[in-house]
């Protein structure tokens, strides 16, 4: 297995429990930011699929996911969303930096996809500013 593959699965399994975190926060959530929360969830799926049908030995995902800390309201299932999409945003990194250089592009899309929704939900948490320096970097 090569890095790009190690990469590529642990993105997939990041997939799998992004959805996973979705199903547990989205009923915490109203109004702009439940509809925030199922589009999110949408393009995860979306993008599980897509990972599913191109990579021929995919991992399934766990049947459940651990999320970090308790959801029990909207503020606590906001900075949770946040989690997700940053934890995303460190594995599709990781995807870039493992694939060749003409196989950057789309992982590359994905990672700032994934930095832009984490913006918009930090912004909707009423975190100034939405942004982080270096996204997919942990520290």
């Amino acid at each position: 297995m090569t890095a790009l593959d190690t990469a590529l699965d642990a993105a997939l399994d990041g997939e799998h429990a992004a959805i996973y975190a979705y199903g547990v926060l989205g009923p915490k959530l109203t109004g702009t930011a439940r509809a925030m929360a199922l589009q999110y969830e949408a393009v995860h799926r979306a993008q599980r699929d897509s990972m599913l049908e191109t990579m021929p030995s995919a991992p399934t995902g766990r049947a459940v996911y651990a999320v970090p800390f308790a959801v029990t309201d909207a503020r606590s299932a906001i900075a949770l969303a946040v989690e997700v999409e940053a934890r995303c945003a460190q594995l599709w990194r990781a995807v870039v930096a493992a694939a060749e250089s003409s196989g950057r592009q789309a992982p590359l899309t994905v990672l700032t996809n994934a930095a832009l929704r984490a913006a918009a939900l930090r912004r909707a948490g009423g975190a100034v500013p939405g942004t982080v320096a270096f996204p997919g970097l942990t520290s």
